[in-house]
C-alpha cells in the first residue's frame, strides 16, 4: 500500500496522462487510486485470502539470507508480515493506510505473545520513510512499487531503502509483468465479473473491472465495480456483523445508488504504474542498486514472456575504490 499522493506541480501534464481526461482530473484519479482500494481492509483481505505463493517466497528468501530483522514496505494488514513473525523474524511493518494498519493491529492482538512482540507497525510514506535501525532484508510484496508513479518517486523510495540496509543487505520486491493484451482492453466494457458475498455486510455482490491505460506515463487507472445482487444478507453474516458492530466502509468516490435491501453500489479506484523488465533494471541501476536475482514467479523460476510477475532481489552496487 502506498501513501496518499502529495501533489507534484505539473506532473499530470508532463507525464502524458490519458488525453480523454483533463490533467487536474487525472491527478485526482491517481491520488484516489493510491488509497481507495485499501480503505475497506476486511474486503481487501477477503479478496486476496487465497494469495499464498508470494508469502511462501518471502519466507524462503528470508531463510536463505538468514534475515532475522526485516523492513516490509506496504505491509498492509499483515498478510506477509504475520507468517514472517511466526517464523521468528522481527518485522517492522510500514504502511500509509490507517485502515490496513488497524487490521494489522487486530491480527497482532490474536497472535501468541512471542510472535506479536516481533511485529512493529509503523505509518510511513514510501518516498520519505525513516525508521530506526538497519535491516539485512527489505521487502515490498504484491505490487507495492506500482504506487510509485514517476521516475523521481521510484528513485526516492530506493534511496530510502538503501539508507535502511545493513552491509550485505538486499531489497526484494515484485511487480506485475505488463500484459499487452490487458493494457489495451476496451475501457468501456466490464471484465472479470464475479459474484461474491461481502464479508462485512453479508450481501451478495457482483465485482467487475475496467481501466484506462496511458502508454506514455505507463499508468493504469483501474475501476473496481461493486454492485448489489439484490439478495438479503445471509443470516450468519448478518448476525456476525451485529455481534461485531462493524459498519460497512464505503470509500470516497462511491456510487450513490443502492440495490436489494440496502447494499451500496460503488466504484473503487486503483492506480498502478506499469514497469517493463529492461526499464525496471535501469531504474534500479540508476538508484545505485544491482539486480542479483530475477524470477518470473514465486517458485524461483526464470522470468520469461509468459510470467505474470517480475520478482527482483537487488543489492547496493559496490562503490569502486579510488586508485
Amino acid at each position: 500500500m502506498a501513501k496518499p499522493r502529495d501533489r507534484e506541480p505539473g506532473r499530470a501534464a508532463a507525464t502524458g496522462q490519458p488525453s480523454r481526461y483533463p490533467d487536474e482530473l487525472v491527478e485526482d484519479l491517481v491520488d484516489a487510486g493510491s488509497r481507495e482500494h485499501y480503505a475497506d481492509a476486511a474486503l481487501y483481505d477477503y479478496e486476496y485470502r487465497r494469495r499464498r505463493a508470494d508469502v511462501t517466497f518471502y519466507r524462503e528468501l528470508a531463510r536463505r539470507r538468514g534475515a532475522d530483522r526485516i523492513l516490509e514496505l506496504g505491509a498492509g494488514s499483515g498478510r506477509v508480515t504475520v507468517p514472517l513473525a511466526r517464523d521468528g523474524r522481527h518485522v517492522v511493518a510500514l504502511d500509509q493506510s490507517a485502515a490496513m494498519l488497524a487490521r494489522l493491529g487486530d491480527r497482532i492482538a490474536r497472535l501468541p505473545p512471542a510472535a506479536a512482540a516481533r511485529i512493529a507497525p509503523v505509518a510511513g510514506d514510501l518516498r520519505t520513510f525513516s525508521v530506526s535501525g538497519r535491516f539485512p532484508l527489505v521487502i515490498a510484496a504484491f505490487n507495492v512499487l506500482e504506487h510509485l508513479y514517476t521516475r523521481g518517486e521510484v528513485t526516492a523510495c530506493l534511496q530510502r531503502v538503501a539508507a535502511h540496509l545493513s552491509p550485505g543487505g538486499a531489497f526484494a520486491f515484485d511487480v506485475q509483468l505488463p500484459d499487452l493484451a490487458w493494457l489495451i482492453r476496451d475501457p468501456g466494457k466490464r471484465w472479470a465479473k464475479t459474484r461474491f458475498t461481502d464479508p462485512t455486510t453479508g450481501y451478495a455482490m457482483y465485482y467487475s473491472t475496467n481501466h484506462d491505460y496511458d502508454p506514455v506515463s505507463q499508468i493504469a487507472l483501474i475501476r473496481l465495480y461493486y454492485e448489489p445482487a439484490d439478495d438479503e444478507p445471509s443470516p450468519d453474516a448478518a448476525a456476525a456483523r451485529r455481534r461485531r458492530d462493524v459498519p460497512h466502509v464505503i470509500p470516497r468516490g462511491s456510487l450513490g445508488g443502492r440495490g436489494g435491501r440496502g447494499a451500496p453500489a460503488r466504484i473503487v479506484k486503483l492506480s498502478q504504474r506499469k514497469f517493463f523488465p529492461a526499464e525496471l533494471e535501469a531504474l534500479v541501476a540508476q538508484a545505485g542498486f544491482r539486480m542479483t536475482e530475477r524470477y518470473g514467479d514465486f517458485s524461483f523460476r526464470p522470468l520469461d514472456g509468459t510470467a505474470e510477475s517480475q520478482v527482483l532481489v537487488c543489492e547496493p552496487t559496490p562503490k569502486r575504490r579510488r586508485k
